[in-house]
Formats: structure tokens, sequence, C-alpha cells
């Protein structure tokens, strides 16, 4: 439906609207192969949709940090990797975000390297693979192709276009009357056919509705049962508005209310004079399912304004 709904607003010269998002969180890998002289590998991963590509920080083994490469507005490939301890058993605790046109043909290509350039293994995930999965996730370990293992998440969020849920709000009779509604659903098709029968492809009009504009924040939020964890992570902000001349440092500031003690908060690194800033951060809190329904989370754009008074900007909140 949403594939059929794109191509009825796609402009005839514009570029291919996307029809889901692709979150990919990498924790961990195991039992990587040693590199020549029986040395363990500084590994690192990259991954690739289309034309797409990012890469992980070179990784050893222990506790990794809640930070990652980050996706750019104009894609280009992330700086080249840290270097940290060499380990078979690396962790990157990363995460990364990709925009998908057609989920029932794409796939999510990974290849996890040693940092001099040798393969250590690969994993292909064709993304009709998440479609039949529950919730549009999985989440678990999965072979690399050469012997190893990687621990990962992967879920696909439908990007759904207001028209859409505006028509199927507008539709769904009181009293749940099913050939009521496809009566209706058969009317606006036959309304939406020129001569012949033919389905018209609608140019984008004024009473469409236009993409998102201003302020607004890209955040992935679940619940990991099997960890009794609430997991975060800020992607990114975009077209944010400051009061100062200067552009701003912002940074995201989360916390879960109702509780606003210290170990309810979290926040991000502060990304330097943009209005555009990436993050890809994750973060965690341990608690039950229960107490996590009983939440609300609060995440707040600030900007450093001075240093030395620790001054802050709001740039805006959700």
């Amino acid at each position: 439906q949403v594939l059929h709904t794109n191509s009825l607003l796609q402009p005839a010269h514009g570029e291919e609207l996307s029809a889901a998002l692709l979150c990919v969180f990498l924790d961990r890998a195991a039992d990587l192969p040693l590199r020549k002289g029986s040395k363990p590998p500084a590994a690192f991963a990259s991954l690739a949709v289309r034309d797409v590509s990012f890469k992980t920080k070179v990784r050893g083994g222990g506790s990794g940090r809640i930070f990652g490469e980050v996706p750019r507005v104009s894609h280009p490939l992330p700086p080249p990797p840290q270097t940290c301890a060499p380990s078979t058993e690396p962790v990157w605790d990363e995460g990364f975000s990709f925009l998908i046109k057609r989920p029932h043909v794409e796939s999510l290509e990974l290849q996890v390297k040693d940092e001099g350039g040798q393969a250590l293994g690969t994993f292909s995930l064709p993304l009709a693979q998440l479609l039949a999965q529950e919730g549009l996730a999985m989440d678990g370990w999965v072979p690399l192709a050469g012997g190893a293992q990687l621990l990962l998440r992967a879920q696909l969020g439908v990007l759904v276009s207001q028209q859409v849920e505006d028509r199927a709000a507008s539709r769904a009779p009181e009293g749940g009357d099913t050939e009521l509604r496809e009566e209706e659903e058969e009317k606006d098709e036959d309304e939406e056919r020129g001569a012949g029968g033919m389905r018209q492809r609608l140019p984008p009009a004024d009473s469409r509705p236009e993409p998102p504009e201003g302020p607004r924040v890209q955040l992935s939020l679940w619940y990991h049962q099997e960890q009794r964890k609430l997991v975060a992570i800020v992607h990114a902000c975009r077209e944010l508005r400051a009061a100062a001349k200067e552009l701003p440092d912002p940074y995201v500031s989360l916390v879960l209310l109702p509780d606003r003690s210290r170990g309810t908060k979290r926040k991000t690194g502060v990304q330097r004079r943009t209005l555009n800033p990436d993050f890809n951060e994750r973060f965690e809190w341990e608690l039950s399912l229960e107490d996590a329904a009983r939440r609300r989370l609060e995440a707040t754009v600030k900007s450093t304004l001075s240093f030395v008074t620790r001054e802050k900007e709001a740039l805006g909140k959700v």
C-alpha cells in the first residue's frame, strides 16, 4: 500500500520516494579468525544498502562507548576508523539508519574486515525477511560467512504518508461494516481511474501534505524484553533554529519522566556549529516492562552558549 501510494505521489522527474527506514544496531562479533602469525584482528564492520555505506570504528574487546559513526545528509563515507586493541571478539555498540525505497528487493550487505583489509566475514540480509518477522525486526546472533558470529538488531519502520492515515481514518465505519468499507474503496479507486480504466498518476498538488519542515529530531525507541532494558538511539536533528547569530553547538538531553533524577538522564555528545547535527548514539535504562509502560521519554535539544558560564539555550523539545 505504501509503495502504491508513493507511485501516485511521485513527481514525474523527482527522486523516488522512500517507503521505510532501516535501523541497524551492531553490538559485537565473536570467533573472528586470526590474522597471519596467529594475531587477533583489529576489526571494523562496513554496512551498505544500495550506494549508501557506513563504517564502524575499529574495535577491540571489552565495553564499547555509546558512540557511533553517523550518516550525513549527502551520504559520504565516514572518516577512517580509529584503532583500538586487536581482538577476536570486538565490541562496536554502534547504530546506523538507511532510507529504503523498495524493501521487497533491497538488502543489507555487511562485511567485517581487519584494518589491513583482510576479510573476516560477510553477512547479507534481504529486507524481505524483515517484512515477514513480527515487528519487522530481528534481534540476535547471526552467522558470518567464514565461521564467525555477529550480534545485531535490524528493524524496519514503514513510512506512511499523512494522506494515507487521514484517508484510512475517514473510511473507518463506526459499526465496523466491512462491506461498506470495501464499497467505498472501490468507489474511490473508480474516481482515480481515467478513460479506459487506466489508473492516472496523480501529480503533487497544493492540497497534498507537504514533507515535514522545521526543527525535528530522529529517534529509535524499543524495549528489549530479554535484557529488561529500554533502548533509545538518537540519530539526528534537522533544521534547528537558534536565537543567536552564530551557529549552535547542539546536543540532545534525554530524561525518563516523571522522575528527573540523575539516574534517568542521558545526553549525547556535542556537535559543533551546525543546524543539522548527526549523533547516532545509543542509550539504555534498566527497568521492567511494567515500569517502562508508565514512563514518558522527554528529548530536549540544547546548545551550549558559553563554556565559561555553562549557559544553555533550548532549541526544541518533544
